[in-house]
């Protein structure tokens, strides 16, 4: 399924990218429709630019991230849209936080995978 591979290959990125074994922002800008907007734990919702300057932000921040997505499900598909959910559960050295997740595609053939980010939003799991 495209979409589940575009989640997992987007947090495969973002686990290199804070790692440090890749310097490039090109795979998050190919991703992220110019409208995108995510929506955190927290409440407080971001779009594009501020999401990719907090990405870059965070290059090579860590020595420990292992990034993993599990319980990936279809919420619906359409011709154009498709909507998912997953598990994304982050693992630093000791701790680890997980949060459900969210996301909106819009199917787009330049995009990774033919799909492009359009919305996220995470809760906290505990």
């Amino acid at each position: 399924m495209d979409w589940v591979r575009e989640i997992d290959e987007l947090h495969e990125y973002f686990e290199a990218y804070f790692l440090g074994t890749t310097s490039s922002l090109d795979r998050l800008e190919a991703a992220l429709a110019p409208g995108f907007t995510m929506t955190s734990p927290d409440g407080s919702v971001s779009g594009r630019a501020e999401i990719v300057r907090m990405v870059a932000d965070g290059h090579a921040h860590t020595s420990s991230l292992r990034i993993e997505t599990t319980d990936h499900h279809l919420v619906v598909e359409t011709g154009q849209v498709t909507v998912a959910s997953y598990i994304e559960t982050h693992h630093l050295a000791e701790r680890r936080n997980d949060r459900r997740t969210t996301v909106v595609f819009e199917r787009s053939a330049e995009a990774p995978n033919g799909l492009r980010w359009l919305h996220a939003q995470e809760t906290w799991i505990s």
